[in-house]
């Protein structure tokens, strides 16, 4: 994701922090009259470990806009304990394959004991104005442990889902633009939707075929078309460069209504969401495309882990960029990422890769600055000078190949650097991703 204030470039991200710092998924208990079965009470209570719980494989979602209401179908790995976050939802009924089940909702979590077959859960959901789930422009974000205000989910992005969607009551005039079904794994905040009266356009086709186009809204063409004048040859370049991508044959930029003051975008694959003002900015288009190879197409296994999505998107846009449209270009980016960096230092922060695994919030804890971002790109910028950046362009595509649809650290990345080319990059991680700043 690219996200930031207007007075701060594409890459800056700090919006958002203040928007959800302090916000928790909550939900009250409800209850149902189950059939003839084993009941493990004290796991509808809460005393189970939830981590124990099967994960999911995949979701259908069908949802109505005019009712804020949807059914979700999941189908899960194995039978057994199901735990899913639920906390902005209004869970209306639970049922399996034997009909309706008990189920409790425990602080945000809805539990049911020894699920058999799809878990079919019936729901309202509601708008929320802090870039949590279903916002009032139209769109939706529920980066990065927000599902449960749109979908019973698993948040951890370790956690691959696949997703069919459909979309009933949409306003008379409007256009919902939203995949129907994402058939490779993926993390489940990269499913979303947008409404609004769109006008669409081809970009052209890539090499590989895959079809490039954007959606922009009522006096966006001009905006829209500037941003996305090199978004198809940034494209050909990625999949080129790094592999096939996974997410479908079509891929768009899709201008969205997030609310006055915010700016970016997030990887919202194949149809990525970026803030109407930010539509005209080429890096903001180039990073939103370069996380359908990492940050969607590469997992995090922890969310520690998140420069190895961001920095390695911010390092890629500047790459593609480049290629597409000269060294003079890619020149000017890395001025801005400069800017960039030193102000993250300015501001303080988490280290850009933190240690341990999941045992950060990534917003309260303060992961989600642009450190991240701009030490992750000059990471991999301070690598490419020791080992050429066609060869560490070469590293990334095999590490992409490698991983697709599956979750992947950082600590895999620098392993597969020093397997392929025998530099060691730990000093400049040590130096660039671990060092924690206070703020001036």
């Amino acid at each position: 994701m690219a996200l930031g204030l207007l007075n701060l470039t594409a890459m800056a991200s700090r919006w958002l922090l203040g928007l959800l710092t302090g916000l928790a998924l909550t939900g009250a208990c409800s209850s149902e009259e189950a059939v003839d079965e084993p009941e493990d009470d004290g796991w509808l209570d809460g005393k189970g470990d939830a981590a124990s719980a099967v994960n999911v494989a995949s979701t259908r979602l069908d949802v109505d806009l005019a009712t804020h209401s949807a059914v979700a179908t999941i189908e899960l790995e194995r039978y057994g304990n199901v735990a899913l976050e639920v906390g902005g939802l209004t869970i209306t009924g639970v049922t399996d394959d034997r009909g309706r089940r008990r189920y409790k909702i425990v602080d945000g979590t809805l539990r049911v004991t020894w699920v058999r077959g799809p878990l079919v859960v019936s729901y309202g959901f509601r708008e929320h104005d802090a870039a949590d789930g279903l916002l009032p422009g139209g769109s939706t974000v529920v980066w990065p442990y927000f599902c449960g205000n749109l979908f019973p989910c698993h948040s951890q992005p370790a956690d691959g889902t696949r997703f069919e969607l459909a979309i009933d009551g949409v306003p008379a005039g409007k256009t919902a633009v939203y995949p129907e079904a994402i058939t490779s794994d993926a993390p489940p905040y990269m499913l979303a939707w947008a409404v609004g009266s769109y006008t669409r356009a081809s970009l052209g086709v890539t090499s590989a075929g895959t079809e490039v186009a954007v959606y922009w809204l009522p006096r966006g063409e001009t905006a829209a078309r500037a941003g996305t004048k090199r978004l198809r040859d940034v494209f050909d370049w990625y999949e080129r460069t790094l592999g096939p991508y996974t997410f479908g044959g079509e891929v768009a930029a899709v201008s969205v209504v997030w609310g006055e003051g915010l700016y970016g975008g997030m990887e919202h694959h194949p149809y990525w969401h970026v803030a109407r003002d930010a539509m005209g900015d080429e890096l903001t288009q180039a990073h939103e495309a370069a996380h359908g190879w990492f940050g969607d197409g590469v997992r995090l296994r922890c969310w520690e882990d998140f420069v190895l999505s961001e920095g390695t998107t911010s390092y890629l846009a500047a790459r593609a960029l480049g290629a597409v449209a000269g060294p003079a270009k890619e020149a000017q980016i890395w001025a801005e990422y400069q800017q960039e960096l030193d102000d993250a230092i300015a501001a303080g922060g988490a280290p850009a890769w933190p240690t341990g695994c999941n045992r950060i919030d990534i917003i309260k804890d303060k992961l989600f600055t642009n450190l991240p971002y701009m030490q992750g790109a000059f990471f991999y910028k301070d690598v490419a000078a020791a080992v050429g950046a066609d060869r560490l362009d070469q590293v990334i595509g095999r590490f992409y190949r490698a991983h697709k649809n599956q979750p992947a650290s950082m600590q895999e990345m620098l392993d597969a650097i020093r397997a392929d080319t025998g530099f060691d990059a730990k000093p400049i991680a040590d130096a660039r991703l671990r060092r924690r700043y206070s703020p001036r």
